[in-house]
């Protein structure tokens, strides 16, 4: 499997990483934009439902209209300019969505039918969410058949529209080099999680698709598909009653160059090998085992979460999406159990509503912890669903784990420490290589919402994606061809 063979191949070994020494001569530009092309300003003053996370995440959505001011909370708190801060001399802009290393690859694109109830200054076509300007630039004129972007056949949603997520490839690529197609796919996935996160708060109807053509799908957003590929799209309710699909007209002239984020960006061939191996559409999808009966999970003795209430939420979801930061500066058995149970919930609510996809357990769980949230501290899995943990190996491993990242020391004190995996044995024979894309995107979303619910309890969170691979392996007994992919600490 090209996937599998890849994230072994970009493995860090101690003493020798890949992706050293960064040419700042050629540092990527920080953001897309359409110079001469019609933009609509989007509101930055609307109102917000007051909901909690929990709340959000349990919801299945009710098909209300999402207008303009609705749509651009959604893009704001997913994608948008939360804090600046100085950096080499000029300023520096933080966003709502977390990204490796602060690059910021991914772009964010709407296809809109154009309802009249979503009220004056939005027609119909295609733009591209502008950051910088809190803005949609249009790009061109019309909506597109579904199917002929290679979306599945899905029952209509009341006046479909389209967000697309893509990412550019050298933002990351220029710091991390052939690993960053890890990275890519994590960002993706937070920046899923928080568009989810949003229309399911509006109460908007949605669904998210992992299959479709990406080539199709290049050739309508107008991207060079060398240098910025899509890797989800999100359907979701925008109004009212059907709209028919207008043929979409023509794209301006170059609009492909600007995929260029600097003047040399080539990819990795390691990056390019493996994003068109996961663009591939497999012959057939079939679900995983379930989670009790994969390799990672049986035989293991379960017990439930320990029960709740722990301490209330102190923001509303908008509000943590705005205030979220990283924070490490960890206090060593500060956080309350009820705290670490109540952050474990809000992974319960499935990433593929309301039709089940075989990728929804791609990506595999499992908690470090001392004695707090079990009876004896040890490596969890964790059943997402049934909010269950099963013991896996004895002893408290967080530090080492903090030594395998890096000798990130600052780990140590985290109360909790949150592991995703995949397990290419499991994947290959089921989903194929575009499964990779799926486990590394669905751990970017879930690691979305650990890092809102430690904000919502006034707690803090952090996502490392670095480690020696091999020796976390070794640390944490996994099976061959597993694969750890994403660590979030959280206390």
């Amino acid at each position: 499997m090209i996937a599998g063979r890849y994230h072994q191949a970009v493995a860090h070994f101690r003493g020798r990483l890949t992706g050293l020494g960064l040419d700042w001569s050629n540092q990527p530009s920080a953001f897309k934009s359409y110079e001469g092309l019609e933009s609509v300003p989007l509101p930055r003053q609307a109102h917000l439902p007051e909901l909690s996370l929990w709340e959000t995440v349990s919801r299945q959505g009710g098909g209300k209209d999402l207008g303009v001011e609705a749509l651009s909370t959604v893009l704001f708190h997913a994608a948008g300019l939360t804090r600046s801060a100085s950096h080499k001399g000029g300023q520096f802009f933080y966003r709502a969505c977390p990204s490796a290393g602060a690059l910021y690859p991914c772009e964010t694109y709407l296809a809109w039918p154009g309802q009249e109830s979503s009220g004056p200054g939005l027609k119909s076509g295609l733009y591209h969410y502008d950051v910088a300007r809190h803005a949609l630039t249009r790009l061109r004129s019309g909506f597109p058949q579904p199917e002929d972007l290679g979306l599945p056949e899905r029952s209509a949603l009341p006046g479909e529209a389209l967000f697309f997520v893509t990412a550019i490839f050298f933002r990351s690529a220029w710091k991390y080099r052939a690993r960053a197609y890890r990275y890519l796919n994590l960002d993706a996935g937070h920046v899923v999680e928080g568009l989810a996160l949003g229309l399911c708060a509006h109460d908007a109807s949605y669904r998210i698709e992992l299959d479709f053509d990406d080539d199709s799908v290049a050739d309508f957003l107008g991207v060079d598909p060398s240098r910025e590929g899509c890797l989800a799209v999100i359907r979701f309710g925008a109004g009212k009653g059907d709209v028919s699909p207008d043929i979409p007209g023509p794209l301006p002239d170059n609009t492909a160059s600007r995929s260029r984020c600097a003047l040399l960006d080539d990819c990795p061939p390691e990056l390019s090998a493996v994003h068109a191996a996961c663009s591939a559409l497999p012959a057939g999808q079939t679900g995983l085992e379930s989670r009790e009966q994969s390799r990672l999970c049986a035989g293991l003795l379960w017990r439930d979460l320990p029960p709740l209430p722990g301490p209330p939420q102190r923001l509303s979801l908008f509000a943590a999406m705005a205030a979220r930061r990283s924070r490490r500066n960890f206090i060593p058995g500060a956080a309350h159990m009820g705290a670490l149970t109540r952050m474990l919930t809000s992974l319960r609510g499935p990433l593929y509503p309301p039709v089940a996809h075989p990728a929804e357990d791609a990506c595999a769980i499992a908690v470090l912890t001392g004695v707090d949230m079990q009876p004896q501290p040890g490596l969890a899995m964790f059943d997402r669903m049934g909010l269950r943990l099963g013991l896996r190996r004895d002893g408290d491993m967080r530090s080492a784990m903090a030594a395998v990242c890096l000798d990130q020391l600052w780990m140590r004190g985290a109360a909790m420490h949150v592991l995703f995996m995949t397990d290419f044995a499991e994947i290959e024979p089921n989903l194929g290589n575009r499964g990779y894309r799926a486990s590394l995107q669905a751990a970017g979303r879930l690691g979305h919402r650990l890092w809102l619910a430690a904000e919502s309890l006034g707690l803090g969170a952090c996502g490392v994606g670095a480690f020696f691979d091999v020796e976390a392996a070794e640390l944490l007994g996994l099976p061959e061809n597993v694969g750890l992919t994403y660590v979030m600490t959280l206390g």
